[in-house]
């Protein structure tokens, strides 16, 4: 049977060819109007290649923010073609601006008629395209032999409650294939007649035992480091993992998270790790953009510098001991904020208050909403408080991006006080470089608590790909 992942890619892959195609028809077609052939304008071709590899790109990211590619998307035709075809609309007007933008001549004469074309031949090609996918992969087997079989980990609540979401769903791509409570002895009935499979010790045995391609951690109330420990076992069976429970709630609402039925939402972990091809990508694509962005915020650089050195004596480079990949310490740059010689004492306390969970945020006084930074912090100078706001403080770590200590996008790295005080399975968390800017920047930022924070981060390392990087710089 087909797995998850083939079908994402069956789909990427059926829209570059369908997009492609569609392009490069409509394209033919407007150019039979014209006087001359683009075969004989050499100058209008290399402008329709640069046009399509412009386009394409926008498209498919156009894609992915619509949800295109999760599960829930499919479960009715009318709407999964209703988005198609609002995502082709917002992907060509924004192209459409570009290409205008651009000044190409031949679409300047022509662009309506191959817009029209394009869209017309690309929406009839994709819906074909991606019905039938869909069928193939989802929809279209018979029996529960053509579906995915889920193990369920988990007997309270939550997993009452996905087990009649899912039995409920008219059009489910599951069959639940058995239920685990590792608080339970095997063999004991759980709910609706179903008998505990077995321990979690036992679970890459059991998966294997009774071909497991899902499996559902269904948990509420359970304490993080319980919760870490059981997603742990569950990645070593190589099933795809994931989590409907409470305390992922904050990221599955932060996050869109996909729908296995209604009101069940699921935040998903991949097992994959990273290649070394896309470890070497990452890298040069860091180089690529931290190079090009110091050389283009000079002059901003230039003007920080001046205006902290006209507020308050000192450094415009505030340097600092961070804690970064496995536990490694290196050298940290920010503009500098606050004024020099100020302690740290007050800052040190909070942290690892917050870090505890018993420090109310200070613009709310609400202890479930911690911020992970003093507000008002009575060290900082009015400039320094401008760039903080602004997030200015934060670009002279570029040159970290340079040096290798950290990446564009990854969890942030923490001081070694803070760092003293994680429990073991917050510092998984730094188990990858640390970033300029993370998940919990984009989708929590000070609305969330620690654990909520290093929950967010853990999610992004399992889940870590370019693509999603390129998701939350857009964020």
């Amino acid at each position: 049977m087909l797995n998850r992942p083939t079908f994402k890619y069956a789909l990427v892959v059926g829209d570059i060819a369908c997009l492609s195609l569609a392009y490069f028809i409509a394209l033919d077609i407007a150019s039979s109007a014209a006087t001359m052939p683009m075969t004989q304008q050499p100058l209008s071709a290399v402008y329709a290649l640069l046009a399509y590899a412009i386009c394409l790109p926008l498209l498919l990211f156009i894609y992915l923010l619509n949800d295109l590619y999760k599960l829930q998307t499919f479960r009715h035709h009318y709407h999964h073609l209703l988005i198609v075809a609002k995502s082709m609309l917002i992907g060509t007007a924004i192209s459409a601006s570009a290409l205008v933008l651009f000044g190409w001549d031949f679409f300047s004469t022509y662009g309506r008629e191959f817009l029209m074309n394009f869209l017309g031949i690309a929406f009839l090609l994709s819906a074909i395209a991606r019905l039938g996918i869909v069928r193939m992969f989802v929809f279209g087997r018979v029996g529960a032999n053509g579906r995915r079989r889920l193990l369920i980990v988990g007997s309270d609540d939550a997993a009452k409650k996905a087990v009649q979401a899912i039995q409920s769903e008219p059009k489910t791509f599951l069959v639940i294939a058995g239920m685990l409570d590792d608080y339970r002895e095997p063999g004991t009935m759980l709910f609706a007649g179903w008998q505990n499979l077995g321990r979690l010790e036992s679970i890459t045995e059991l998966a294997a035992d009774t071909g497991v391609d899902e499996i559902l951690i269904a948990i509420d109330k359970a304490p993080y480091p319980r919760l870490v420990n059981i997603v742990d076992a569950c990645l070593k069976t190589g099933c795809v993992v994931r989590v409907f429970s409470d305390r992922v709630a904050s990221l599955a609402s932060r996050i869109d998270a996909e729908q296995y039925a209604r009101d069940v939402p699921v935040i998903m972990l991949s097992q994959r790790k990273p290649g070394l091809f896309s470890g070497y990508l990452r890298r040069a694509a860091d180089i690529v953009v931290a190079t090009s962005a110091l050389i283009l915020l000079s002059p901003l650089f230039l003007a920080v510098s001046i205006g902290i050195k006209m507020s308050s004596p000192g450094p415009a480079i505030f340097r600092q001991t961070r804690v970064g990949l496995n536990g490694r310490t290196f050298e940290f740059y920010k503009f500098r904020s606050m004024h020099r010689g100020t302690s740290s004492v007050q800052h040190e306390t909070y942290v690892r208050s917050f870090i505890e969970g018993d420090t109310p945020c200070l613009e709310t006084g609400d202890a479930a909403a911690g911020v992970f930074k003093i507000v008002d912090d009575p060290r900082t100078f009015a400039f320094g408080r401008l760039i903080r706001r602004m997030s200015i403080d934060e670009f002279p770590q570029l040159v970290n991006v340079l040096k290798g200590d950290m990446s564009l996008i990854s969890p942030r790295p923490c001081l070694p006080y803070e760092w003293e005080k994680y429990e073991d399975w917050h510092r998984q968390r730094l188990s990858v470089p640390p970033g300029c800017t993370g998940m919990w920047q984009v989708y929590g930022r000070s609305t969330v608590t620690f654990e909520d924070m290093v929950i967010m981060d853990l999610y992004y390392i399992s889940n870590r790909s370019l693509s999603l990087d390129v998701r939350i710089l857009f964020k």
